[in-house]
């Protein structure tokens, strides 16, 4: 699988290819600041996108040029929003103006019946519109990914599903993790399960080298909604990782020995860190391929977001790579 990779990456030109994939959940809502964004502002990061030259794209054309291995056409976006929100129809009204096309990941047991969210007719206008694709956020939206209980998740997956289903006639092909918590278990539930992608929270961009079933996306909420952050995030290229340690999921022992990543060109990269949430980024050491730091803290957090952050000597930017590990 590495050696396939690494023929498809011919030039370190190459790693620079990548595309943004935006999360939204509220739009306009005051009452939730952490989760929403100013409609004015959505509309300001959609003309910043526009009047900058970005290519506004379906998700699926996204993940066909991952499945073919194909190059990602610089300045490359998706949108996608989670929850189902009832605001999200403000947003639809803004994202039609500009003809962008957009990804909606549902919240199956509230879409249709709670007032805060998406009704049936909602959802029939959006469908008209012809750019507008859906996904499962599961069924009662728990914090699947910080259990062990796989039986839990299959239970809800399967609820969703033929929620899905009732309302599009048609099974779910991608999944968002709800509060992008997830572990090897949920991933390996959900390829069985048939899904073409899965989609975090993890911050970051999308190469070609970028596994299928842990996306990452850039949440714009809160304090990470400001024009400054939007438009310092379109720049943050993928670092090219082939392994990860310790991997994605329940930890094996606490505090890990070591903490980084194996990448698939080390030469094209220089001043690394490592970041774990709750004790921040320490400067990584570089053997070859592989950058890393050690003496970390016992981690105290249930769960904790893990990085590694280069930049590329080429193109002068910063390229990132996270995952999420459990306790």
């Amino acid at each position: 699988m590495i050696f396939a990779l690494l023929i498809l990456i011919t030039s370190v030109s190459a790693f620079g290819q990548y595309a943004v994939i935006l999360l939204y959940h509220r739009f306009g809502d005051e009452r939730y600041p952490s989760t929403s964004v100013p409609l004015e502002l959505f509309r300001q990061q959609m003309t910043y996108l526009q009047q900058n030259g970005y290519k506004v794209i379906p998700l699926e054309e996204l993940l066909d040029l991952l499945e073919k291995g194909s190059p990602i056409p610089p300045k490359t976006v998706v949108i996608t929003v989670d929850d189902g929100y009832k605001s999200t129809m403000k947003a639809y009204e803004v994202l039609k103006e500009f003809g962008y096309p957009f990804t909606v990941f549902l919240y199956m047991e509230a879409v249709g019946r709670y007032p805060d969210f998406l009704s049936y007719e909602d959802i029939e206008v959006l469908k008209r519109y012809g750019k507008v694709t859906f996904g499962n956020h599961s069924y009662s939206h728990e914090a699947f990914g910080l259990s062990e209980d796989t039986e839990a998740f299959l239970e809800d997956l399967e609820k969703s599903e033929r929620r899905f289903k009732e309302i599009f006639g048609e099974k779910p092909l991608f999944y968002a993790f709800p509060y992008g918590y997830y572990n090897r278990e949920l991933i390996e539930v959900l390829k069985k399960r048939g899904y073409k992608a899965l989609f975090t929270q993890d911050p970051g961009s999308v190469g070609r080298y970028t596994d299928r079933f842990l996306i990452p996306r850039v949440a714009v909420v809160g304090t990470l909604a400001t024009m400054e952050s939007f438009s310092e995030r379109l720049g943050w290229e993928p670092l090219p990782v082939q392994e990860r340690f310790p991997r994605e999921g329940f930890l094996e022992e606490n505090p890990p020995k070591e903490i980084g990543v194996r990448l698939l060109s080390g030469k094209n990269y220089t001043k690394c860190a490592v970041y774990v949430s709750e004790q921040g980024w320490k400067w990584a050491k570089k053997e070859g391929d592989k950058v890393y730091a050690t003496g970390f803290e016992e981690f105290k957090r249930k769960w904790n977001r893990l990085g590694v952050r280069c930049k590329n000597k080429k193109t002068g930017a910063l390229a990132y790579h996270f995952w999420m590990v459990v306790k």
